[in-house]
């Protein structure tokens, strides 16, 4: 019994080392390398690319199983520019031999050396990444077979389930991807990319480092993934915690901690974005950026940006609350929520505290030169393409945007309300309403594009508004002052400048009171001849034209505005004026009727007053307007009551007439220049 044993042990010793020597000194018997011309065929049947390894392939057995590789390359098709769509210089990976036989899978390292990957977009719109696979493969392929309900789980799931998989280190290095774009004319490049995961398991949180070179900048993500497994789970079962940090050029850090739930099935996700305050200029210029591509008034904006959000959603749905950027010295609170991407149905809402706008345009040399550059004659018509409104028909908008404060233009407006509906192509802005210099303005707006050509709709209502300031500070001009109440209701049709003044319909009523046009003192050229005349010394203070109510209706027929009479109430002068312009031919069709009457009484004097009617005819264009006497129009006024202007105005002056007779003199030589076709 004993030699039995001694012979089995001595057999069985002689077997393992017969076995160990053939693990040890089979792969240096067996020429692998004469199994490359079938590897390579068999790798550019599936890929349907030409396939080359150009160094050799080395394989190691125990005790782990090794595979070593070298110039492996996957070419482009014909027709582009580069020759190679991948390249890697060097592959090895060890896999543990015995686990394998307990559906467990232990790799000691896979090391990926220099892979580079060339993406290019030919000018006729073709890429480089699509197209691969064989299609005598894809052809051949039968179609899945329905499952019979009664098949077993066993048969359902046979085949090597694997327990576990653990990877000691997974190691990218010096990797590099272009993407050239033939139709821009634009080359980008991320390179020195390197990415290393160490102590991989399923069941453990998986570290991550990555860095890399973007356009000669550096970028970088650390962080952890998972467990990407439960224990005891299927992959990609469950939750997957995620906690990330980004470092761009040590400009731009950001953190992204969330979760990730059930990725193989219906996922969810749930995430908080977070960035530290950062400048976008030094950003810009870290990234290698000569020339900041926005030019702003204010050089010191955009230096302190900051974001914070939290994000839930699915692979067709997302929401987002509690969503704050802060940029500079604004700051914007936001929240919002897509129930569908595609078709998209969003619905959102926004406010802003406060924000200077001026600061961020364009300087005023570059606007000015831009103006100077493009004034004169209007540029020469081109065809515009035609708008394709067809995506606008699908999505669904519900939006509210308010903000505090905000300046444009030199002025300033309060209190902003707009919000934004729209469904099926019929898109509403109500309410829309603003505070502005003392004053508020209030209206809704409705564009239709379920047609080709959009019909918008609008109406607006203003009360209490300070024009003078407002045209003051938007303008820069001072030429009305008073306080404006309105109401007017427009509608067009089309998208282009020609198509929405051929087709403008509406009416309105702009009305003025207790203001001024400044510039000129008509009823001070009445009281003080010798100014009239340019005989006395020019005053000091800006002259006006004070009026107790400016008056305009209108109404807009296909372009086509017309005011049956505006009117303005002011001391010793009443004006009327009819007429249209047509907003297509740009011309003009007007006459004025000003009237100086026999009192000083101004505004809130609205009797019947005799005077001098001199109507004024304008006619011409908008850019050459012509103004002529209407002679016509004079005769069928009838003859003045002179003597009622002159004892109005000799009232008015009555303290200094007391003073000097002279003076009274002067006002009647002065009536008799005025008007020399009447006797006094």
């Amino acid at each position: 019994m004993g030699k039995i044993v001694k012979y089995f042990a001595f057999i069985s010793g002689g077997l393992a080392l017969v076995l160990v020597a053939a693990i040890l000194i089979v792969p240096s018997l067996v020429d692998v390398q004469k199994y490359k011309p079938v590897i390579e065929e068999k790798l550019a049947d599936a890929t349907g690319r030409k396939v080359s390894l150009g160094g050799d392939i080395k394989l190691s057995l125990f005790p782990w199983v090794g595979v070593s590789l070298a110039d492996f390359q996957i070419a482009n098709p014909e027709g582009f520019a580069e020759a190679t769509f991948l390249q890697v210089n060097a592959f090895q990976a060890h896999v543990k031999v015995m686990p394998l036989l307990s559906r467990e899978i232990y790799v000691d390292k896979i090391v990926l050396d220099g892979p580079q990957v060339y993406l290019e977009k030919r000018k006729d719109g073709k890429v480089n990444w699509q197209g691969f696979g064989s299609p005598e493969t894809a052809a051949s392929k039968p179609s899945a077979a329905v499952k019979d309900p009664k098949e077993s789980p066993a048969e359902e799931s046979s085949g090597f389930a694997v327990k576990s998989i653990e990877v000691g280190e997974f190691a990218l290095k010096d990797g590099k991807i272009v993407y050239a774009d033939a139709q821009q004319g634009t080359s980008t490049t991320v390179s020195d990319i390197s990415l290393l995961l160490k102590d991989v398991s399923l069941t453990r949180p998986l570290g991550v480092d990555f860095s890399a070179t973007f356009e000669g900048k550096p970028i970088g993500l650390q962080g952890q993934i998972g467990p990407l497994a439960s224990a005891g789970g299927a992959l990609g079962k469950g939750i997957i915690p995620v906690d990330l940090s980004v470092n761009i050029a040590d400009q731009l850090q950001a953190t992204l901690i969330g979760q990730l739930e059930d990725v193989v099935g219906d996922m969810r996700y749930s995430f908080g974005l977070n960035t530290e305050s950062f400048s976008l200029r030094d950003l810009a210029k870290a990234l290698g950026v000569e020339n900041f591509p926005v030019q702003t008034t204010d050089p010191k904006v955009l230096n302190t940006l900051e974001l914070a959000l939290k994000a839930t959603g699915t692979a067709s749905s997302a929401a987002i609350q509690g969503g704050s950027f802060t940029l500079d010295d604004s700051k914007l609170t936001f929240e919002a929520n897509v129930a569908s991407f595609s078709p998209l149905n969003l619905s959102a809402s926004a406010a802003l505290d406060t924000i200077d706008l001026d600061r961020y345009l364009p300087p005023p040399a570059e606007t000015e030169t831009a103006s100077a550059n493009g004034g004169g004659s209007a540029a020469p018509a081109t065809a515009q393409k035609k708008t394709d409104y067809s995506g606008l028909r699908a999505i669904t908008l519900d939006t509210k945007f308010s903000a505090g404060t905000v300046k444009i233009k030199g002025g300033t407006v309060e209190n902003v309300v707009v919000q934004l509906k729209g469904k099926r192509g019929l898109f509403t802005v109500e309410p829309m309403s603003v505070d502005l210099y003392n004053g508020a303005l209030s209206g809704s707006t409705e564009v239709d594009v379920r047609k080709d050509a959009p019909l918008t709709k609008v109406a607006v209502n203003t009360t209490g508004v300070q024009v003078g300031p407002l045209l003051h500070d938007f303008a820069g001009k001072d030429i009305l002052e008073g306080a404006l109440a309105s109401q007017l209701t427009l509608s067009f049709r089309g998208d282009t400048p020609e198509a929405i003044k051929k087709s403008l319909d509406g009416k309105g009523l702009l009305t003025f009171t207790d203001g001024a046009i400044v510039g000129v003192d008509l009823a001070g050229m009445v009281r003080n001849v010798q100014a009239s005349f340019g005989l006395a010394e020019k005053p000091t203070e800006k002259p006006k034209t004070d009026f107790a109510e400016l008056q305009a209706p209108f109404t807009i027929t296909d372009g086509l505005v017309d005011t049956p009479g505006t009117t303005l109430t002011s001391p010793l002068i009443r004006v009327a004026a009819a007429g249209s312009a047509h907003l297509v031919s740009e011309k003009l069709n007007m006459k004025v009727h000003p009237k100086f009457v026999a009192s000083l009484k101004g505004q809130g004097d609205t009797s019947e007053r005799s005077g001098v009617m001199v109507p004024i005819l304008i006619g011409g264009t908008f850019n050459q307007p012509t103004f002529a006497p209407d002679l016509a129009g004079l005769l069928q006024g009838g003859l003045p009551d002179v003597n009622a202007l002159q004892e109005a105005l000799q009232q008015e002056l009555k303290p200094k007439k007391e003073n000097s007779g002279e003076e009274t003199d002067a006002i009647e030589q002065g009536i008799k220049n005025l008007i020399p076709q009447f006797k006094f």
